[in-house]
């Protein structure tokens, strides 16, 4: 076969999978939002992690890898659960209080706060081209959280703007501990972290459950373990300053689940706020692959 028809093929499969992986995360939204209306937000992240852990276990021992979660560094690793523990609670928090699509138009800020932390943590060096991207981004999550959209004062878009910077503070955790640590490793006690902190603070405030929950809890873990089954694959398949773009199909879903379930349309300034805000996340997305080749292209001549 044709190299290039080959690594095209690779590439659309790449697509294919993030389109569907994300698409199963907002399955996994719709699960937690919805046992979110009686059961408390340290229950629903419980779940979260509970639910998955089995899952995430039995693909470490399918792949032969389960001696790859030995952690390098205990400290990190403790602070990115404590960090992850909660912005979980608070996105649990934002999906009980506010339109699924809502939600994910404040969440999608998050490349936006990734960029600006990049620097003083990282160290990355930001052109002119991205933060530009950055300022019009920030400009775009004013337009929606204006008071004719959703405000800026309530619990939900507050606990939103929270667990966006508090997951953005995870990504950089994460980019900087894949110098030190697996893959496995940050998978596995990322759940693990979840089930046992989340589950330490549902003991006070735990609610029973019922018969009706059960389909619930095994859309949240088999949706979960789906998902992050087809990233991995995606990310197999094609590079990530190909596949990022792909994220954002998430409002799609947010949209038409949303709608759905709950019979939920958001704003027009929801909408306009959101598209200013994605339309920068891939700008700084395509600034980011144009600044790795160059630097590949340094390291090879």
């Amino acid at each position: 076969m044709n190299p290039i028809h080959q690594a095209s093929e690779h590439i659309s499969r790449g697509i294919i999978f993030m389109v569907l992986a994300v698409f199963c995360f907002a399955l996994m939204d719709v699960a937690m939002k919805h046992l979110a209306g009686h059961l408390s937000s340290f229950q629903v992240s419980f779940f979260r992690g509970a639910t998955s852990l089995p899952f995430v276990v039995l693909w470490l021992l399918s792949q032969r890898t389960l001696h790859k979660i030995r952690p390098n560094n205990l400290l990190l690793h403790g602070l990115r659960g404590v960090i992850s523990i909660a912005f979980l609670i608070l996105t649990v928090i934002t999906l009980r209080e506010l339109p699924l699509a809502n939600a994910y138009a404040i969440f999608f800020a998050a490349p936006l706060i990734i960029t600006l932390l990049s620097v003083p943590i990282l160290k990355e060096k930001v052109g002119v081209h991205r933060y530009t991207a950055v300022f019009v981004g920030f400009l775009g999550v004013l337009i929606m959280l204006n008071p004719n959209a959703m405000g800026f004062a309530s619990i939900g878009v507050v606990s939103g703007l929270l667990a966006t910077l508090g997951y953005s503070m995870v990504m950089i955790l994460v980019r900087y501990m894949h110098r030190s640590e697996t893959s496995e490793s940050l998978m596995f006690f990322f759940v693990l972290s979840l089930t046992l902190g989340c589950g330490a603070l549902a003991l006070t405030d735990w609610r029973p459950l019922s018969f009706t929950d059960i389909p619930w809890l095994l859309l949240l873990g088999i949706s979960g373990a789906i998902a992050q089954y087809l990233l991995t694959e995606a990310y197999r398949q094609a590079p990530p300053s190909v596949l990022s773009s792909f994220e954002y199909t998430a409002m799609i879903w947010a949209l038409l689940l949303g709608y759905f379930f709950w019979q939920e349309l958001p704003s027009m300034w929801v909408l306009a706020g959101a598209c200013v805000v994605i339309a920068s996340g891939v700008y700084i997305s395509h600034r980011e692959a144009i600044r790795k080749r160059q630097q590949r292209a340094i390291q090879d001549s």
